[in-house]
């Protein structure tokens, strides 16, 4: 079946361009810059330091990191256009997705908070069941357990966001000792503007670092999706904020099952 032309808002689908489709296959990952409005990262960013700081004045069921103004991110345009390209299998409608969001959460993180812990890889040696993994055909790609990190805050090189070893999503060999090093040149990041999508494959060897910029927190909402007939994480949506959202919104929360999984709205 075909996947949806909008999204759940009305909005078209922003497909991904060659350029962007190779790279991702290759690299494993992909930076999408400027996909937010200062006025949606300022409300995002905002609601992420009252769900730190005081959860108590969001209703219950929006404290999340998909609640409130983050909501719009599980199925912006630019997300749906890369899932349709590298997850969705088929079970899908125009007011059906064919993928599904399985887990969220959000960090800040100060200047000094460390999180490097080197992980994943090798995607195309793990077996169904896994979801950690990346599959190949001619003209074709499919990635299992997918990222798509929302940056909220501004991010330089060398600022400690997430550290990757381009291509070893396809790796045959492990990761070289020499990677327990932080330093190690084999170690890839990047630098974007606040409301940008990093997107990247769960199979390739990744990281969080040390933050060192003293000047901003990494404000950052981490988003997690997988095909409909598999799932890893142990995560659900409260039951009243999944019933508040647009039936298409809906559909990326439903049952993991593949048989006749391709809801229809009553």
């Amino acid at each position: 079946m075909p996947n949806p032309t909008t999204n759940a808002e009305g909005l078209p689908i922003i497909a991904l361009s060659e350029d962007q489709r190779f790279v991702f296959d290759t690299r494993g990952w992909l930076l999408l810059p400027d996909l937010l409005t200062d006025g949606q990262i300022r409300a995002m960013r905002d609601f992420c330091y009252c769900l730190k700081n005081d959860p108590d004045s969001i209703p219950a069921h929006h404290r999340s990191s998909i609640g409130g103004p983050l909501e719009d991110l599980v199925d912006h345009p630019a997300v749906v256009g890369f899932m349709d390209e590298f997850v969705a299998n088929g079970y899908a409608s125009e007011n059906c997705y064919g993928f599904r969001l399985e887990s969220t959460f959000s960090t800040i993180r100060s200047k000094g908070h460390d999180n490097f812990q080197p992980h994943g890889g090798r995607g195309i040696l793990n077996f169904p069941g896994n979801s950690h993994t990346y599959h190949m055909d001619h003209d074709r790609a499919h990635s299992g357990l997918t990222r798509v990190v929302w940056e909220l805050n501004p991010v330089q090189r060398g600022d400690g966001g997430t550290l990757f070893l381009t291509g070893s999503h396809k790796g045959a060999y492990p990761p070289p000792a020499s990677t327990a090093d932080r330093n190690s040149n084999l170690w890839e990041d990047y630098e974007c503007s606040a409301g940008s999508a990093l997107i990247f494959t769960e199979a390739i060897t990744h990281t969080g670092n040390r933050w060192n910029n003293e000047r901003v927190d990494r404000v950052a909402i981490f988003n997690c999706y997988n095909v409909v007939g598999n799932k890893w994480h142990k995560w659900d949506p409260y039951p009243q904020h999944l019933q508040e959202m647009p039936f298409k919104r809906q559909t990326l929360f439903r049952p993991v099952h593949c048989q006749d999984n391709v809801p229809a709205e009553i």
